[in-house]
């Protein structure tokens, strides 16, 4: 099937046959999610030299560590000698051992043992693991299976000062308050339910609408690579809702960053993860703080209901998707989804977006 079928206009809601089609689905594997920055864990997974956690980014396995010297590292999680999974679980070393044979690697992916060489001439430095791009924005670890994808840095560059100006990095990401659910829907529908706030008076009506309505959500700044929009919330500062594509979408207001990430599992479903950081003392470092600040600082009464709500509609949404539609013309209020559409056309076609825009000046 050529990159041609897969072109769809961005001013408008994408085509029904784009959340069920296995073949749309195998494109976005292999020029999204495997060509791209995902967001893939938090700093305070990895704080210690010698941290190392495993994750799957779809279908590849990834080591994802803190070497020696500090320094973050993705390698691939298969042994070089007969692609056997390394590390299965979160764990500390100096050292990364096949539970196989016992061929052993650094914390750089360089083989250095491997028992019972004898007479056999093996070339060590052609047995190394493959090692993969990763940064970390703000915390937020991301990581790329192609070696040759723009610097993180330059992606994020048009939201870096709204995002620095939001307190991003007087926060604390905490692992221990972090959650994963599953989904009956493709991943773009709950990734772009995620970033607009065109529907929060209809979805969240108790939740959500009464603290942060929708008539005063706004577009701020962004385009295809990332963006930034905000809007009001009844008792405390605006917030900045910041859109990272593919998959991660976080709600920054006084004193906490809420996210959301979205990972592909099939044409109709996805893995949901969502997490948090929050303004913390030193000696604040229990749940029963952060629930106590929850409660004091913004209104913990929403926080537990809207994701249900997302969940029921956006599963909603799947199960029409059966069906065909003529796709529909996005509002100006849904910048944020033609911004999305630019990206998903970029990368799944090679067209590329429009320049940045920007709407409002850093506060």
């Amino acid at each position: 099937m050529s990159s041609t079928t897969f072109r769809s206009d961005p001013t408008r809601a994408l085509p029904a046959i784009t959340y069920r089609d296995q073949a749309w689905m195998d494109a976005e594997i292999n020029r999204i999610w495997r060509d791209d920055w995902v967001f893939v864990a938090t700093e305070d997974a990895l704080q210690t030299p010698g941290d190392q956690l495993p994750i799957d980014l779809c279908g590849q396995p990834v080591l994802l560590l803190r070497d020696q010297r500090g320094e973050l590292k993705a390698l691939s999680n298969l042994c070089a000698h007969r692609g056997t999974l390394l590390v299965d679980k979160p764990t500390n070393g100096i050292r990364i051992q096949c539970p196989y044979h016992a061929w052993t690697y650094d914390d750089s992916g360089r083989l250095i043992i491997l028992p019972f060489q004898r007479d056999d001439v093996i070339d060590k430095s052609k047995h190394s693991l493959p090692e993969y791009r990763v940064e970390s924005w703000h915390g937020l670890i991301f990581v790329s299976l192609n070696v040759e994808v723009e610097a993180l840095s330059s992606r994020l560059e048009t939201i870096e000062p709204y995002v620095v100006a939001s307190g991003i990095d007087e926060l604390r990401h905490r692992t221990d308050l972090e959650s994963i659910d599953e989904w009956q829907c493709n991943w773009k529908i709950a990734i772009m339910n995620a970033m607009e706030s065109y529907h929060l008076f209809k979805v969240h009506p108790n939740s959500l609408e009464p603290y942060s309505p929708t008539k005063g959500s706004y577009y701020v700044a962004g385009s295809a690579r990332s963006s930034v929009t905000g809007g009001a919330y009844t008792k405390r500062k605006d917030y900045r809702l910041v859109s990272i594509p593919p998959g991660f979408v976080g709600v920054l207001s006084e004193g906490s960053l809420l996210w959301l990430a979205t990972y592909p599992t099939g044409p109709l479903s996805c893995q949901i993860r969502t997490g948090g950081a929050f303004a913390t003392s030193e000696n604040r470092n229990t749940l029963r703080d952060i629930g106590e600040w929850l409660s004091n600082t913004i209104e913990a009464t929403a926080i537990p209901d809207f994701l249900p709500e997302d969940k029921e509609i956006c599963e909603r949404v799947q199960r029409g998707m059966t069906g065909d539609f003529v796709p529909g013309q996005l509002l100006s209020v849904e910048r944020v989804v033609r911004d999305f559409n630019h990206y998903y056309n970029w990368r799944l076609n090679g067209v590329e977006p429009p320049p940045a825009h920007c709407e409002r000046s850093v506060d």
